[in-house]
């Protein structure tokens, strides 16, 4: 192989390293974090927390996410009831908004 040729497959392989270890533009913007009110598959009211670019993503992502119930316990979501900005919002049912609070996630 001669010098040149060794030079460019060099070169083509840095360049691919670099688009490989750096994340692509929309990945840089940090996605919000949302708390969802849940009801488990068992029945139980508890609470998921997920990641997403916005709240309707949020809901999608906590459907069928591991839960933690008012009743201390795991189970897997099955519908969503809300989600919520887990930094600008609070669940309108008090009550829930307190479990939530006390769990200090």
């Amino acid at each position: 192989m001669n010098i040149r040729i060794f030079i460019r497959l060099k070169v083509r392989s840095v360049a691919l390293a670099v688009l490989l270890a750096v994340p692509s533009a929309p990945l840089l913007a940090a996605d919000k974090e949302f708390a969802c009110k849940v009801v488990t598959i068992g029945g139980f009211t508890g609470i998921t927390l997920v990641q997403a670019e916005n709240k309707a993503l949020a809901a999608e992502a906590a459907k069928g996410a591991m839960a933690f119930t008012i009743d201390n316990q795991t189970g897997t979501a099955r519908s969503v009831v809300r989600c919520i900005d887990r930094r600008e919002e609070r669940f309108s049912d008090y009550q829930f908004q307190q479990f939530f609070e006390s769990i200090g996630l």
